[in-house]
């Protein structure tokens, strides 16, 4: 059966990735998880309020962002404190806008609303970290939750200003990438080098979303001929409509733009992550305008081509490190050999596997590239690790077990030897 490889009901909700850090925690920490307990908790986490100092940065954003009429005391009390010569002022703010304000951000956009709780725990389960309808935590979640240092998770608790949890690490950056092309690769690969062919010195949230309906078009013939499982041609018909009703906002006059519709409703889900991790640069922050730095080009040009299913798999797992590498200018060395590769595995295997002591290959693989990488400048690819482990296993018949799927394809590990495992 194909992969469909286009998020699902996607809404303009989905901007900063920092967010999953505490729905992810939250899930993990506890029991037994519903889109109640997740949703409710995540918007209490954020709106919930701290002292700081006004200073110019807090103030912009309360002047730009903050426009509805619940801020506008904040609202005086931002433009007293600019009147009165910027005199020591504390003020009580949203933790995330006060995150929200810092200007090292690559973007200040992604504010929640208390109204919208039940769309935002759908981001997890959209790129693969939550398992969908039993909402509970999958090991691709863990393994970004184990990548997240326990005072980023503090920090939706109480305000750490050094610590601003939207940031986006490195190594989260990469799992997540990997996420997102994973789930999304037939709609950003075509739209990447979409954008970058057209050569825009600066484009925006409205420009991205018309090329999006040409992609849909083309993903929807790709598949409809094919026989295909009632759950599948119904994820097609969403697309389908989506990409009606995008054309329908490209037919209205400029003039006519109030901010918001089906165009930057599906194109923002699609800017504001990569804006997370360094993908575009923005001229004005807090505004969805956007222009392509060095590390989005390189990830454009290298989709080229890659925009079917099966195509971006093998992207996957056989280029993503490679242009991971190129696109941030790490000089690594290529690792082939199983007693190189195994190593990283073997790690991985230690921090991810469940009770049982299996973990998923590509799991292992995509974590132990991470560490191979970032850690010690050496690449190898996620379909090179599955090669290396089988040939460990050949040599090695007593220190590995594997279980295959229904298709009779390897897909857990379990390593039975761990003493070379630092």
């Amino acid at each position: 059966m194909p992969v469909l490889r286009v998020l699902d009901r996607i809404t303009r909700r989905y901007q900063r990735l920092g967010y999953l850090k505490r729905v992810i925690k939250r899930i993990n920490a506890t029991p037994t998880s519903n889109l109640d307990n997740i949703g409710n908790d995540l918007i209490d986490a954020v709106l919930r309020k701290v002292r700081v100092q006004l200073n110019d940065e807090v103030v912009s954003y309360i002047r730009i962002r903050l426009q509805d009429r619940a801020y506008k005391s904040l609202k005086d009390q931002a433009a007293l404190w600019l009147k009165d010569g910027e005199q020591s002022t504390e003020v009580q703010m949203e933790l995330q806008d006060v995150y929200l304000a810092d200007s090292a951000l690559p973007s200040q956009v992604g504010k929640l609303v208390k109204n919208d709780w039940r769309t935002y725990p759908n981001l997890g389960t959209n790129l693969g970290l939550v398992r969908a309808g039993t909402y509970s935590i999958n090991t691709r979640g863990l393994s970004f939750l184990f990548f997240t240092p326990d005072v980023e998770l503090q920090a939706f608790q109480e305000y750490i200003p050094e610590h601003n949890p939207f940031f986006i690490n490195q190594k989260q950056g990469l799992l997540l990438l990997f996420s997102l092309i994973e789930n999304d690769g037939e709609v950003v690969a075509p739209l990447f080098a979409k954008l970058l062919r057209a050569n825009l010195s600066t484009f925006n949230d409205r420009d991205a979303g018309d090329l999006l309906p040409e992609i849909y078009r083309s993903i929807i013939a790709r598949y409809r001929t094919r026989s295909l499982a009632i759950e599948f041609r119904e994820r097609l018909e969403i697309i389908e409509k989506s990409g009606e009703s995008i054309a329908k906002s490209q037919s209205k006059n400029a003039k006519e733009y109030l901010g918001g519709g089906a165009r930057e409703e599906s194109s923002r889900p699609r800017l504001e992550p990569y804006t997370d991790l360094g993908f575009f640069e923005k001229p004005q922050k807090m505004k969805y305008e956007y222009t392509f730095s060095n590390i989005g080009r390189c990830w454009a040009e290298a989709f080229r081509g890659d925009e079917d299913s099966a195509a971006i798999e093998e992207f996957l797992a056989r280029r993503f490190f490679h242009t991971a590498a190129k696109a941030w200018q790490i000089q690594a060395h290529e690792l082939t050999a199983p007693d190189e590769i195994v190593p990283y595995l073997q790690r991985a295997a230690k921090a991810i596997s469940s009770s049982s002591g299996y973990a998923p290959i590509e799991e292992l693989a995509l974590v132990g590239g991470i560490w191979a990488l970032t850690d010690d400048q050496a690449i190898f690819e996620p379909g090179v690790a599955r090669d290396a482990l089988i040939a460990y296993q050949k040599i090695n018949p007593y220190k590995v077990r594997f279980t295959v799927d229904r298709s009779g394809t390897l897909a857990h590990v379990r390593f039975m030897d761990d003493t070379s495992i630092s």
